[in-house]
């Protein structure tokens, strides 16, 4: 793990007790697998918050106490029982979270980091094979793509890591016995899965009906993943892909008294501080209301009423003529019973067309009921 990765981690790994600072486990070299008979130091770090005092050390694998009292825990010559989690305690503190380390009997191993793998981190893999052997020729492959091939290098390094390259990685290494000239070829795969540093941005908008005048926040969302702690991000905001706010720690917009002008898509972009990981929200329109009713709106409100006035009237002009056929007697008072399904009309009037303006007020709203109880009225 890079050095600065490490510091954040463990700035930011407060124990429970009393303000203590969880140690951190770390292994050099910085491999999770290694195979039989190598060598590995495991080391309890705790960053100092003051001045140094004696502390004492004890070590667990799979929770288990096991020897060594040391700040450094030395395996030499490992072992296949050496696998295991391994954890520290210093004092009577916390203990640190397990760090897995496992030994494998085999001719080659594919080694890589012992810690999660996540977006915009360098990582470097290395095809190892034993002691007794020489490498002639090493070869990495993805997805059974070969991506690199060398008679010297065993180790493939990348810069950064992206979420796309998760895949199944694979080493082959054509090795020979020191005092054989006999040269067999061996191999090893392992999933890997890059993990996201922090999701996909969203942009958010409050109020949510933004009113000519009104105050307008504009919020880019997004979660950090907790287990990777200390992660620093930088926010920039869009209108129709200009620029309205440079990248700064603030993930919000503020707009004090929005105009017309302020409607647009918006969109927000993420980056870490060292701009290996970035990310653009999609774009979200924003539609800043004029808060006056248009004269426009007006006039297509009365033609709408206008329209609904004469399809109405229309409508119950022929519900009399049909019902001047039917009925040849008619009472002078109102029926008392509910009336003859035969001599009920009803109409559908379609105004999803009109004209659509800003919303009134219902003190400004006038809705007319009309009922026909016979054709003589």
């Amino acid at each position: 793990m890079p050095d600065f990765f490490l510091i954040a981690f463990l700035l930011l790994n407060l124990g429970k007790s009393g303000g203590a600072i969880r140690p951190v486990v770390t292994l050099a070299p910085n491999w999770g697998n290694i195979l039989y008979y190598d060598n590995v130091t495991l080391t309890c770090d705790v960053p100092s918050t003051g001045p140094e005092e004696p502390r004492t050390y004890s070590w667990y694998r799979n929770k288990s106490l096991i020897s060594g009292g040391q700040q450094r825990l030395q395996i030499i010559s490992s072992s296949v029982q050496d696998t295991g989690d391994y954890q520290c305690q210093t004092g009577a503190g916390d203990i640190s979270d397990p760090v897995f380390l496992n030994v494998s009997k085999n001719f080659v191993i594919l080694q890589r980091p012992p810690s999660a793998i996540y977006e915009g981190d360098p990582l470097t893999l290395r095809c190892h094979s034993q002691k007794d052997f020489t490498a002639k020729n090493t070869k990495f492959y993805k997805d059974d793509k070969e991506m690199q091939s060398s008679d010297t290098d065993p180790e493939l390094y990348i810069p950064i890591i992206h979420r796309n390259m998760s895949g199944m990685y694979k080493c082959t290494n054509r090795i020979q016995r020191k005092d054989s000239s006999t040269v067999s070829e061996h191999s090893d795969v392992f999933r890997m899965s890059v993990k996201e540093l922090f999701s996909h941005p969203e942009i958010k908008v409050s109020p949510e009906r933004i009113t000519e005048g009104g105050h307008m926040i504009v919020t880019c969302d997004t979660r950090p993943d907790p287990s990777r702690g200390g992660t620093k991000l930088q926010f920039a905001f869009y209108r129709d892909g200009r620029n309205v706010q440079e990248f700064s720690v603030s993930d919000t917009y503020r707009v004090r008294s929005a105009q017309l002008e302020d409607s647009g898509k918006y969109t927000c972009e993420v980056m870490t501080t060292s701009k290996t990981v970035r990310k653009m929200s999609d774009g979200f329109y924003i539609h800043i209301q004029d808060e006056k009713i248009q004269p426009g709106y007006i006039i297509a409100a009365v033609i709408g009423s206008l329209v609904v006035f004469i399809v109405s009237a229309v409508t119950v002009w022929k519900c009399k003529k049909r019902n001047q056929g039917q009925n040849q007697e008619m009472n002078t008072t109102a029926p008392t019973t509910d009336p003859d399904p035969e001599s009920v009309c009803y109409t559908y009037l379609d105004i999803s067309q009109l004209p659509k303006g800003p919303r009134m007020k219902h003190d400004e709203l006038n809705v007319t009921y009309a009922t026909v109880l016979n054709s003589d009225m």
